[in-house]
This record gives C-alpha cells, structure tokens and sequence, in this order.
C-alpha cells in the first residue's frame, strides 16, 4: 500500500474497523458506530462503557527515519497528521477516544530493524493534546507540499510510550 495514496488507506478503512471490531469487541467493549449508516464521516468506534465515540487508526508502516526526524524510535513511533487534530478538536470534546492498532511485520530499511509485533493503544484527545503541547513537532513531507488529493501536508510524532498500551 502506497503511504502517500490518501485513497488507499480509505479504501480499506472500513474493512479494518470491522476486523478490529470483530477481533477485540468483547475485550474492549465497541462496536462499529451506528451513526456510521447515516454519515459515513462519523467515528469509526462506539465504546459502550463510556458511552462515547472513537476513532480507529492503524499502523501499518514503521516510519523508518522516526529517530532522526522526531528522536523517537521507529518502533515506537505513530505520526498523526495535523488535520485530524484539528478536526477532533472542532468537532469531538476532550472525552473522544482514539484506539491505534500496531500491526508490524519484521522488516529491516534504512538500516533500521522491526520486529513483529500486534498491540494497541489508547489515548483521549485531552492526553493527546497535552503530549502535542508538550513534544508536538511536525515533519513536513517533502513530497506532499504541493499535493492536491487531501494528504495532510505533515505529522506529528507521537511516541507511543506516552500512551496506554491496552494491549
């Protein structure tokens, strides 16, 4: 999957939400959200204990050069493009939720190696503001200034060890 194709990762967005749904409703008590049948640009997620909404991201692809770029390791590092925050923080209160699925096969690029690993991690938009405001540094993707099919310009570098690892 081409990570600058904006329309790829849509394209199977819907297929990993039912996926982790079916593998981990139980343990983490969502469902694919209702309002989803009427607007599909609602949040993926319900969480039925907390009664509130959730986004699913997946991490697929290790951002290699992360140690360089943001001095975060690439096994650690998820990048959350500027235009979700923004989006969150119009639309959603500090109680949304967003779930990160890591699923991380071994590879070796750039000199970096990754192991395997499935995990995820949960964080509130009221943590992940604060660890943006505290360590939030945006690396600009030199191959999207110009771009014109709605990828974000940019991400942070989330270190993942700042979040709840929930599994």
């Amino acid at each position: 999957m081409n990570t600058e194709k904006r329309e790829d990762w849509y394209a199977n967005a819907d297929n990993w939400e039912v996926d982790f749904v079916n593998k981990f409703k139980d343990k983490f008590s969502v469902i694919i959200n209702p309002s989803k049948e009427v607007d599909k640009f609602s949040p993926d997620l319900y969480m039925l204990k907390s009664y509130e909404s959730a986004d699913l991201k997946v991490l697929r692809e290790p951002f290699y050069t992360s140690k360089k770029v943001y001095g975060i390791n690439p096994q650690d590092c998820w990048t959350f493009n500027p235009s979700d925050f923004f989006d969150y923080g119009i639309k959603h209160s500090d109680r949304f939720g967003i779930f990160i699925w890591k699923r991380f096969l071994k590879s070796e690029k750039f000199g970096v190696k990754i192991e395997s690993e499935e995990s995820v991690y949960y964080v509130s938009l009221f943590k992940l503001k604060s660890i943006i405001i505290k360590h939030g540094k945006i690396h600009h993707y030199i191959r999207r200034m110009n771009d014109t099919n709605g990828n974000s310009y940019g991400s942070y570098g989330i270190d993942l060890r700042l979040l709840t690892k929930i599994l």
